[in-house]
């Protein structure tokens, strides 16, 4: 009696294993499934001329919609939206947290929290944290490329010239929107000093 029962419930945890190992395989595959298709970055960066040194697309995404009139990013609570406008259109939102995953989700941008201050003992200020909703970079600030540097330009003509970009470059990314697709570009070139330029 005790061996059948033992040869029984053995059966059941080999079947068992069986069913989970199969189900382990596939997992990954369903997990990959999403609302919009991502371009691998291996299809997008293939089908770029040749790109500067130090520079390398990591994904890209398809878009719908007219002309590109403006591109900015929040950062909300532990997430960063990067935001596409197309003139009087519906603004287009990607979640870019993940720069090699970006998803576009039906997300409003929120009202950004004004920087507060305190004051230190010794003098001085400093940011009270945290803020929950804080601006990050917009084209319209003057985050892009830049034609007159030989370098940025050279990254220009490589993509699509109606192509809007907006430059992230705390993050090292460089966004890349036309009406047909985000390209989201790791950008390695930047030195310190070009960083400290950046943020005085």
């Amino acid at each position: 009696m005790k061996n059948t029962m033992f040869t029984a419930l053995g059966d059941r945890f080999a079947k068992h294993g069986v069913l989970f190992f199969c189900i382990s395989l596939t997992l990954p595959t369903l997990a990959q499934v999403s609302r919009i298709d991502m371009y691998p970055a291996a299809a997008v960066s293939s089908s770029i001329a040749s790109l500067p040194k130090g520079v390398k697309v990591l994904a890209g995404v398809p878009l719908e919609g007219t002309p590109i009139t403006r591109m900015y990013t929040q950062r909300e609570y532990g997430h960063t939206y990067l935001y596409i406008q197309h003139g009087q259109q519906p603004l287009t939102a990607v979640d870019v947290t993940k720069k090699r995953n970006p998803r576009i989700v039906e997300h409003q941008p929120a009202k950004v929290d004004a920087v507060r201050y305190e004051p230190l003992v010794e003098g001085g200020t400093i940011e009270n944290w945290p803020q929950h909703v804080t601006r990050g970079v917009d084209n319209f600030g003057g985050s892009g490329l830049d034609v007159r540097d030989p370098n940025d330009a050279k990254l220009l003509q490589t993509f699509l010239v109606e192509s809007s970009n907006l430059v992230d470059k705390d993050r090292r990314l460089v966004f890349f929107a036309s009406q047909s697709q985000l390209i989201v570009v790791q950008d390695d070139r930047w030195t310190s000093s070009d960083l400290a330029d950046y943020t005085n």
